[in-house]
C-alpha cells in the first residue's frame, strides 16, 4: 500500500484513500500510522474517506525504499480472547450473562467490509444502560468477528464473552464496584491531605507560640 502511494504521488499532490472493515473501528491509528510511515499529511477527513498529501518539497527520486515481502511471517500467537469464566464473575454468572446475551435481540447488525466508525459511541452509549449486549455479525468471517471484538475491549472499553455462530457477546464489566473504589480513593485521598494541612498548621502555630 505504502508503495502505491508513493507511485500515485509521482503524478498527483494527493491520494485519496478508502477505509472499509475492520481499520475503521479506529481511524485515529489509521491516519497516524499513514502520515508516520508515508511521510505525508491527512488534508481532508470524513467519515472513512482521507485524503492524503505529499508535501511541497517532495521528490520523487528521494523516496523512501520500501522492501518487497519475500514470504508472509508467521501469525503471532495472541492470549485467549474469550475465557471460560470471565474477570470479576463466577462460572455460573458467566453462563447466565452469555445465555441473556444469545436472546437478547441484537444491537447492532454488522456487514462484511462495512464502515465502523460509529460502533464504538454506539457501545458506549448501550453499556450506560444494558449490561449484555449482542452484535450480529453474519457473513462478517470469524477471524474478523475476534479482530472487531479485541478492538472493542481495548476502546469501548469491555469484556468479550462468547462468540458463536458469528455472534459477539459483550459484558460491560463491573463498572459500579470501580466507581465507588474511585469515589473511596478520592475521599482517602482528600482526608489525608486535610489531615496533613492540620498537622502543618498546627506546628506551625506551636513553633510561633515557642518564640
Amino acid at each position: 500500500m505504502l508503495d502505491d502511494i508513493h507511485n500515485h504521488w509521482k503524478r498527483a499532490e494527493a491520494v485519496r484513500i478508502k477505509c472499509l472493515g475492520l481499520p475503521t473501528l479506529d481511524m485515529d491509528n489509521v491516519c497516524f500510522h499513514l502520515e508516520e510511515k508515508s511521510r505525508g499529511k491527512i488534508i481532508y477527513r470524513h467519515i472513512n474517506i482521507l485524503i492524503l498529501y505529499r508535501g511541497r518539497n517532495y521528490d520523487p527520486q528521494n523516496r523512501p525504499v520500501i522492501p518487497l515481502m519475500l514470504w508472509k511471517p508467521y501469525a503471532p500467537i495472541y492470549p485467549k480472547l474469550v475465557k471460560n469464566i470471565a474477570d470479576g464473575l463466577r462460572f455460573e454468572e458467566t453462563k447466565e450473562m452469555r445465555n441473556r446475551g444469545l436472546h437478547s435481540p441484537a444491537f447492532m447488525k454488522l456487514t462484511r467490509n462495512g464502515v465502523y466508525v460509529n460502533v464504538v459511541a454506539r457501545v458506549r452509549e448501550a453499556f450506560e444502560t444494558e449490561e449484555v449486549i449482542r452484535l450480529d455479525c453474519t457473513h462478517v468471517g470469524t477471524s474478523d468477528c475476534k479482530r472487531i471484538s479485541a478492538k472493542l475491549r481495548d476502546l469501548a472499553p469491555c469484556v468479550p464473552i462468547l462468540f458463536e455462530d458469528e455472534q459477539i457477546i459483550l459484558w460491560r464489566g463491573k463498572r459500579d464496584q470501580e466507581r465507588n473504589s474511585d469515589i473511596s480513593d478520592a475521599n482517602e485521598k482528600s482526608s489525608g491531605q486535610s489531615l496533613s494541612d492540620r498537622l502543618l498548621v498546627d506546628s506551625v502555630a506551636w513553633k510561633s507560640h515557642c518564640c
